[in-house]
C-alpha cells in the first residue's frame, strides 16, 4: 500500500523547480500552507528529510532529495502517459515526450521527427530541446527528459541507448583538392594537409582523439562553430574536414562543390542512438519513435 499521493509528489516536484515554496505557490495557484503539509507529509511517508527549509532563503534539497527528485520527475511522467493512454485508443500514441537533440544533429532529424512522426500522432505532445549532449543528458538521469538523440561516443554514465543510424566519419575535400578524384583515401595522405576544424567541444573531445589514434595528427589551420561555415571553407580550398553527418547535396551554401571521401583503414565510430535512464524502459510512444527513426530514409539529392 502506498504511503504517499502523486499530489504530493507533484508539489514536491514544483517546490524543488521554483527553489522555495512561496515561488512554487504562485507558480501552481496552490496556498503556500498546502504545498508545505504536502511536503511534510511525503517527507513522513518515505521516512527521509527531503529539504531544508530556510526562511528567506528559500528550500534546499537534501542528499536524499536530490535522489528522490529524478525518480519523481520519472515517476509523474509514467502517471502522464498511463493517463493519455487510457484516454485515448489503446493503439493511438498520446501524452508528452520530451526529447534533447544534440545540436549538431537538429538539423538532419528535427524535420523528419516533427513531421514525419509527430504530424502522424496528433495526440502526441513532442517537445525538443537542442544543446550539448552532456548537459542534455543530465537534464534526462533528473527526470527532464524522456531521451536523448546524440552520438554513442558521447553516452554518458547511468544511459543507455539504442543506435538508429551508423555514424563513421568520412573525409571532405573541395572540387579542386588533389584527392577529390578518389574513391577513398587514408587519413596518412592527409599528414601535410591543413584542417578546416568544426571547434565544438564534442568534435575537440572525442574526434580529434579518434584521428590521433588512427595514424593522423592533424595541422588546424581554420576553425569554426558552424557546421556549414567548415564546409564552405572546404569549398573554398583551405582546407579537409572530418564530418560525421553528411548532407544529400555535396555543394555548399555558395553552391560550391565538396567532395566527401571514404577513409580507408580502421577508424572510430560515432553512432547516432537515443539515449535513455539504463534503470527506465522505454515508453511504448518512445520506443516508437526509436523504430521510426530507425528505418527511416533520409532523401536523397541530385
Amino acid at each position: 500500500m502506498f504511503r504517499y499521493t502523486l499530489r504530493q509528489v507533484l508539489h514536491f516536484v514544483a517546490i524543488a523547480d521554483h527553489g522555495s515554496i512561496r515561488a512554487a505557490a504562485e507558480a501552481t495557484h496552490v496556498s503556500q500552507a498546502g504545498l508545505s503539509l504536502a511536503l511534510t507529509e511525503l517527507e513522513k511517508a518515505l521516512g527521509v528529510q527531503l529539504a531544508v527549509r530556510q526562511k528567506a532563503k528559500g528550500i534546499t534539497l537534501t542528499s536524499a532529495g536530490h535522489r528522490f527528485l529524478a525518480d519523481a520527475r520519472m515517476l509523474l511522467r509514467r502517471a502522464d502517459d498511463l493517463q493519455a493512454t487510457t484516454a485515448e485508443s489503446p493503439d493511438a500514441l498520446a501524452g508528452p515526450l520530451d526529447l534533447g537533440c544534440y545540436s549538431t544533429l537538429a538539423d538532419f532529424w528535427v524535420p523528419p521527427i516533427t513531421a514525419g512522426f509527430a504530424a502522424a500522432n496528433p495526440h502526441l505532445s513532442l517537445t525538443i530541446t537542442e544543446g550539448p549532449p552532456l548537459q542534455l543528458q543530465l537534464d534526462m538521469l533528473e527526470g527532464r527528459l524522456d531521451a536523448v538523440l546524440t552520438h554513442t561516443r558521447h553516452v554518458v554514465d547511468g544511459a543507455e541507448y539504442q543506435v538508429i543510424r551508423e555514424g563513421r566519419p568520412y573525409v571532405l575535400v573541395g572540387a579542386m583538392h588533389r584527392l577529390a578524384g578518389r574513391s577513398g583515401v587514408r587519413l596518412a595522405e592527409l599528414a601535410d594537409d591543413d584542417m578546416v576544424l568544426l571547434n565544438i567541444p564534442t568534435v575537440r573531445d572525442n574526434q580529434l582523439p579518434n584521428l590521433r589514434a588512427s595514424g593522423l595528427d592533424p595541422k588546424i589551420a581554420w576553425r569554426s562553430t558552424s557546421f556549414e561555415a567548415v564546409r564552405g571553407m572546404v569549398a573554398r580550398g583551405l582546407g579537409y574536414t572530418v564530418l560525421v553527418q553528411r548532407p544529400p547535396l555535396d555543394v555548399s551554401y555558395e553552391g560550391l562543390p565538396v567532395v566527401p571521401l571514404p577513409i580507408e583503414g580502421p577508424i572510430g565510430h560515432s553512432d547516432i542512438c537515443f539515449a535513455y535512464p539504463a534503470r527506465q524502459k522505454p515508453s511504448r510512444k518512445l520506443q516508437a519513435l526509436i523504430d521510426y527513426c530507425a528505418a527511416y530514409s533520409p532523401p536523397v539529392g541530385p
